[in-house]
């Protein structure tokens, strides 16, 4: 199934969740987002939000300024 990966797509073999999909692409914890679709996911449900074909997700790193 294809998806879009922060502006590219990619195929993934199955349904998966966030977690799982910020692992394979060797995303590290840090100060960013997770946007399906979107909208935002909380980091707390990245366990438990799927990932399915067409979605778009996007990884952003919060805007900072002073």
């Amino acid at each position: 199934m294809t998806i879009n990966f922060n502006g590219t797509a990619i195929d993934i073999a199955t349904e998966m969740n966030v977690a799982k999909l910020l692992q394979l692409n060797d995303v590290v914890d840090g100060r960013f987002v997770v946007v399906v679709n979107d909208e935002i996911v909380p980091k707390s449900e990245y366990d438990s939000a799927v990932i399915t074909t067409g979605d778009e997700v996007e990884i952003m790193s919060p805007i900072t300024g002073g």
